[in-house]
This record gives structure tokens, C-alpha cells and sequence, in this order.
């Protein structure tokens, strides 16, 4: 079985928030939308849609290289974490 690296177009468009780009707030909730594939990277705080924010791969990864752990997750599937630097716990997305 070949892996899959998701996260090979560095300038592929992904969805933050303001908060994460401020640091304010830390990434702990990672989803890959099944519907189009988009990736999305938030933090717990309830947001706006305002608040959200179109950046590329290679600059939410230079936020958190812990984001490389989740490469190969596949759409579909969301990662979250309890602590700022710990480990994602992968999940299927339940709509």
C-alpha cells in the first residue's frame, strides 16, 4: 500500500483563523473535508466567519511542524489534541 502525503503542495490553500495566525490561540483541531478535500486548522475558541483566514500549507506548517504528523490523514477524518504540543488522536468526521 502506497502512502499518501497530503501536505506535498506547500501552496495549497488552507483555512485558519486569525487567532491562530496571531498566536493567540494554539491549533487543536485539525480537519480534512471530505467534500473537497480543503484542510482546516483551528483552535477550541468559537469563531466567526470572519474570523477565518486563507493561507498556504507551508505557512500553517511553519506555525506548528507538530502538523506533520497528520500528512497522511485521510479527507474525511479530523485530528484534535488536548495539550498545545501533544499528540492528535484521529477521528472519523460524523455529520
Amino acid at each position: 500500500m502506497e502512502l499518501i502525503n497530503y501536505f506535498s503542495d506547500p501552496n495549497e490553500a488552507v483555512l485558519t483563523t486569525s487567532f491562530v495566525l496571531n498566536k493567540t490561540d494554539q491549533i487543536s483541531r485539525v480537519y480534512h473535508h471530505l467534500e473537497d478535500g480543503m484542510w482546516e486548522f483551528i483552535s477550541e475558541r468559537a469563531v466567526k466567519e470572519s474570523d477565518y483566514k486563507v493561507i498556504s500549507m507551508e505557512e500553517i506548517l511553519y506555525i506548528d511542524e507538530g502538523l506533520l504528523s497528520l500528512s497522511d490523514m485521510e479527507p474525511g477524518f479530523f485530528a484534535y489534541r488536548k495539550e498545545p504540543n501533544g499528540t492528535f488522536e484521529i477521528k472519523i468526521i460524523e455529520e
